[in-house]
């Protein structure tokens, strides 16, 4: 059972090596997460018997973990982590993920803006700018930063800075409050066939959440002089490359609903009417559009939006997508979401004829 100097060295380890908190900051956070109101003096007593066990030092009017803390908290969380602050956890826990897979988030992350979810107790939000600027991430330092103002989940823009096209392809497949996993899996499974088959070379990954995203990048291309944007309720949509990615996820999603009829759909309104559907989401193919880049931390489940193989998808369950499972895979793989740029022909000329065919979309 966790006890309030649980509470303690938590709250010193989710903060920058070295920094110094004062009692009351302390008093404060362990009052909150042991569920009752400790005085100064029940604190300052925890914070001796944790010096003279070597856990924590002090230094002024100010205290942190040692190495020894840090080393017995990496050990002890796991003892009693349903009992802690499962925000905090979470933070604590990206501090030590994301060093491992750094390079790779850096690469997916480089030469775009990024939104950051912070999260702290009982809140998150996404943050999209720092004073006047958007945010870049650049470095492992910038990546520090964040993770030090409890930036746990990272979300680059889909085009470069001052692109007018996407940089990547991305269907994000999102199963509705009632479609089963089999049938998640499956509608998956007979996408990424269909994008194959059209040369596409897909790769996947999990949400982190409850659905899969299916990426591909096309070798530069002009826009088909013959596309006009599908006729959609929302009014007339401008002929540019965002729209156009749009539109092929929408015929992505007819052909599919040809395999699996009634379980797919790509309308992004009347969110009831698809509980027990799969959405494929076109919203992400837009300006200032944004996805979860590969190997982020999802800020609600605490899982890793990681890489699968095909052949995993059906074995496949959360718990492997547990941020230390996925460093562990990250250090003997590597980076296993490498996007081969494809040339899309005959994607694009079998999409166009269905565009002409269908110039109001797919009727549900």
């Amino acid at each position: 059972m966790a006890e309030p100097r649980d509470h303690l060295l938590m709250t010193l380890a989710i903060k920058p090596e070295g920094k110094l908190v004062d009692l009351q900051h302390l008093r404060e956070k362990v009052s909150r997460d042991a569920g009752r109101e400790l005085s100064e003096k029940e604190v300052s007593g925890l914070l001796e018997e944790l010096m003279e066990e070597g856990l924590v030092r002090r230094e002024g009017e100010g205290y942190a973990l040692t190495e020894k803390g840090r080393e017995h908290f990496e050990g002890r969380w796991r003892e009693i982590r349903e009992e802690l602050n499962q925000d905090y956890l979470k933070v604590y826990r990206a501090k030590r993920y994301y060093p491992v897979v750094a390079p790779t988030l850096l690469e997916f992350c480089s030469g775009r803006w990024v939104s950051v979810f912070r999260l702290f107790t009982g809140r998150a939000w996404l943050q999209r700018k720092m004073g006047p600027r958007y945010i870049t991430l650049r470095r492992p330092s910038d990546l520090q930063r964040w993770l030090d103002l409890h930036g746990i989940d990272f979300i680059p823009y889909i085009h470069s800075v001052n692109s007018s096209r996407p940089d990547w392809f991305v269907l994000d497949l999102d199963a509705g409050k009632e479609v089963p996993e089999e049938k998640l899996k499956r509608v998956v499974e007979v996408t990424l066939a269909r994008m194959e088959d059209f040369g596409l070379e897909p790769k996947l990954k999990y949400s982190g959440s409850r659905g899969f995203q299916l990426w591909a990048s096309f070798r530069p291309h002009p826009l088909p002089e013959e596309y006009r944007p599908l006729e959609l309720q929302a009014g007339k949509r401008e002929r540019n490359f965002f729209n156009f990615y749009a539109d092929l996820i929408r015929f992505l999603e007819f052909e599919v609903s040809q395999k699996l009829p009634g379980l797919t759909t790509s309308d992004v309104a009347h969110k009831e009417r698809r509980r027990g559907k799969v959405l494929f989401d076109p919203s992400v193919m837009k300006p200032m559009g944004d996805v979860r880049a590969p190997y982020s931390m999802h800020y609600r489940t605490g899982l890793i939006s990681m890489p699968l193989g095909k052949e995993e998808l059906r074995g496949f369950t959360p718990e492997q997508a547990d941020p230390e499972r996925v460093a562990e895979r990250y250090r003997e793989r590597g980076n296993e979401f490498e996007l081969r740029p494809v040339g899309g022909e005959d994607f694009f000329r079998e999409a166009m004829k269905w565009f002409g065919e269908n110039p109001g979309g797919r009727k549900e």
